[in-house]
């Protein structure tokens, strides 16, 4: 008869409840990693501060208006340094261009 190994556990970089507590808000959708962003009225560029942006970040975003909604060639590139994404986007003469994303590390 075989027996189970003992599965390797992870090194203690904190106390249970904590890890408990984060594994339970990550569950229920609370992300610290999301937000919304408002491209600049006639611009053909915008810079996108967060301190959860980092080399190798993946970000989503979603449009809150039908404005932002008309906006085409939304993109941004790869992130060269922490902190910031520099998002390229089309020339739209509208207030209310808005955005909420997602950022993925």
């Amino acid at each position: 008869m075989s027996q189970l190994q003992q599965l390797r556990t992870t090194p203690p970089y904190d106390e249970p409840w904590k890890t408990a507590t984060l594994i339970n808000r990550l569950a229920v959708g609370n992300l610290n990693s999301l937000g919304s962003v408002t491209l600049t009225q006639n611009g053909t560029s915008t810079t996108l501060d967060n301190n959860h942006i980092r080399l190798g970040a993946k970000l989503f975003f979603t449009p809150t208006s039908a404005h932002a909604a008309t906006v085409t060639g939304l993109w941004y590139a790869p992130v060269t340094m922490a902190g910031a994404a520099v998002l390229s986007h089309s020339a739209v003469n509208q207030p209310d261009l808005t955005f909420d994303y997602v950022i993925l590390t």
